[in-house]
């Protein structure tokens, strides 16, 4: 059986009945806006989930507030690296999912020397590379390459024909890297 993120996924309660009312209409309760967002993360090759699931930190909270990654300790949930979004923007996928990009980059190993996948250096200077070609979907992705990466990631996950139409370069770089189960070395340390 495929492993699953599922576990990582939460939603607080009152999202829906505090959401805009086609989301509240969209799903009948909170388990299938649950279902709805783990079926978006079906791509995600099963070693990535593998190294999620083996750390402590790594969560997805859907609310009706917060839209943004915080990494490191969260005191108040007593969680690490959440990617809080906000199920008002589901309508719009990439945007929806660029949380759960930056923590996917995270979770492979973005900004440490040693990543998740076997030509880790390769991997990063292609996303620099790519991102100094002035790349990018939106105004905040062509500004700052972590934002890129996250994008591309959500872009990815979201509609990877429109990604490899509008930033190919990127596109390749996740397909063959992070997006491909054989270039994973075993579950990433740190």
């Amino acid at each position: 059986m495929p492993l699953s993120p599922r576990l990582r996924l939460h939603i607080l309660p009152e999202t829906l009945a505090r959401s805009p009312g086609n989301i509240s209409e969209r799903f009948a309760n909170p388990v299938n806006a649950l279902n709805y967002f783990e079926a978006l993360l079906q791509t995600l090759p099963q070693p990535l989930i593998a190294n999620w699931l083996a750390k402590p930190g790594g969560h997805v909270i859907l609310n009706n507030t917060r839209h943004q990654f915080a990494p490191g300790n969260d005191p108040e949930r007593q969680l690490t690296d959440i990617a809080w979004t906000r199920l008002a923007f589901i309508s719009d996928p990439i945007p929806f999912l660029v949380p759960t990009g930056h923590l996917i980059a995270r979770l492979a190993g973005w900004g440490r020397k040693v990543g998740a996948v076997k030509n880790w250096d390769s991997f990063v200077g292609g996303v620099y590379r790519a991102f100094d070609a002035g790349f990018g979907l939106s105004p905040a992705a062509r500004a700052d390459v972590n934002e890129y990466l996250a994008e591309g990631i959500a872009a990815y996950l979201a509609d990877r024909k429109e990604l490899n139409r509008r930033d190919p370069a990127l596109e390749k770089l996740l397909r063959a890297h992070l997006f491909d189960e054989r270039a994973y070395r075993t579950i990433c340390e740190g």
